[in-house]
């Protein structure tokens, strides 16, 4: 078992006694008050652990953030853009295409807060194959405890 598995298999041990929403509630609440650099880190961290839908799921929530987040003067066209990405390969879930999407938002820290908060809303299943950094701060959450 590699060691993202066994964090995995760790995560879902502790997130196991709570429910998928209150794991999701948990989710969003830590990635509004982290650190938008490290949250994308820590997301771009994560692809590899997703499964394609999961990846285009993420892809999917970012594109919309920026085309509906009024911080962001354009649309996810002229984010797709200004990144060097397509669209289509953002939105079909591409790793590579993701990974710069996701380091192009700390320069939109509202957008990426805005996207990776909806993403861990709507897949509360994806929380267990996060990144270990990330996962730390959202078990700080369901714990009560502060989290980074």
């Amino acid at each position: 078992m590699s060691f993202m598995e066994e964090i995995g298999k760790l995560a879902e041990g502790f997130l196991g006694g709570a429910s998928p929403q209150q794991a999701a509630d948990a989710a969003a609440d830590h990635v509004q008050s982290a650190d938008p650099s490290t949250t994308a880190d820590h997301l771009t961290q994560s692809l590899g652990n997703f499964d394609p839908a999961t990846l285009s799921n993420l892809g999917q929530q970012l594109l919309s953030s920026y085309t509906n987040h009024q911080s962001y003067p354009g649309d996810a066209n002229s984010a797709t853009q200004e990144a060097g990405v397509s669209q289509d390969a953002v939105a079909a879930g591409n790793p590579g295409a993701l990974g710069t999407m996701l380091q192009f938002a700390k320069n939109h820290p509202e957008v990426l807060q805005n996207a990776a908060s909806a993403f861990m809303q709507k897949n509360p299943g994806a929380i267990s194959q996060l990144a270990p950094g990330l996962l730390q701060g959202i078990m700080g959450k369901l714990g009560g405890g502060a989290s980074q």
